[in-house]
């Protein structure tokens, strides 16, 4: 229900109100009974709208809290994944010498998401376009190089396991291939995670904009 429904509300009783005494003035007790209980009704009616306005502004007004805090949960959660992310795991990353691999084993970093997993319909009722697309960049940005050093971490594994076990003949050789793979796949690395960056910056702007302009109603 739109602002402003009051005024024109009153404007009409009162029309109604005019016109039903031209038509019927009052001129017995028998006609003030009958307006009596005609406005009663009208004011019953009054009161029913005036009760659902109130309901319907209520619970509108929960439903924004709600995206609103949504949003500001989103907001904690990524920058403080990203806090813990940059740093340990992104320093080391962005020192490792370029054409050399990754060679740190990393814990498992997507559980540390959980807001927009928990309830992803709620970003839909998000006002602005542009910051609901930053935040999915967010996220599959988050989980797509989380996902890398996954990867990197089974490939060192697997590495330090070759390394310890396999002696044959072209054991350098082998090594040796592996170890470039993984120095071109840390320079991926390093790609997707100033790509990671920009998009954590961008979002974390866009956030605090939004949340300035939306207050707590």
């Amino acid at each position: 229900m739109r602002e402003g429904w009051q005024a024109p509300l009153a404007v009409l009783v009162i029309v109604i109100l005019f016109a039903a005494f031209n038509a019927k003035p009052i001129a017995s007790a028998a006609d003030i009974a009958a307006w009596v209980q005609g406005v009663g009704s009208l004011l019953a009616i009054i009161a029913a709208i005036w009760i659902y306005a109130k309901q319907y502004t209520d619970k509108k007004a929960d439903d924004e809290n709600e995206t609103r805090a949504f949003v500001q949960a989103i907001r904690d959660e990524v920058n403080a994944v990203w806090n813990d992310y940059d740093a340990v795991i992104r320093q080391a990353l962005l020192e490792t010498e370029e054409g050399k691999p990754y060679v740190e084993i990393t814990p498992p970093l997507n559980d540390t998401m959980v807001i927009y997993r928990a309830n992803p319909g709620r970003l839909g009722k998000v006002d602005d376009d542009e910051l609901r697309k930053r935040i999915v960049a967010v996220y599959v940005s988050l989980t797509g190089v989380f996902n890398g050093f996954a990867l990197n971490s089974q490939a060192i594994s697997e590495l330090r396991r070759l390394a310890a076990h396999y002696q044959g003949p072209d054991n350098d050789k082998l090594i040796g291939g592996w170890e470039q793979g993984l120095a071109t796949f840390a320079h991926n690395l390093k790609k997707h995670d100033e790509e990671l960056k920009g998009n954590v910056d961008a979002m974390l702007a866009a956030v605090d904009f939004w949340l300035a302009n939306h207050p707590p109603r």
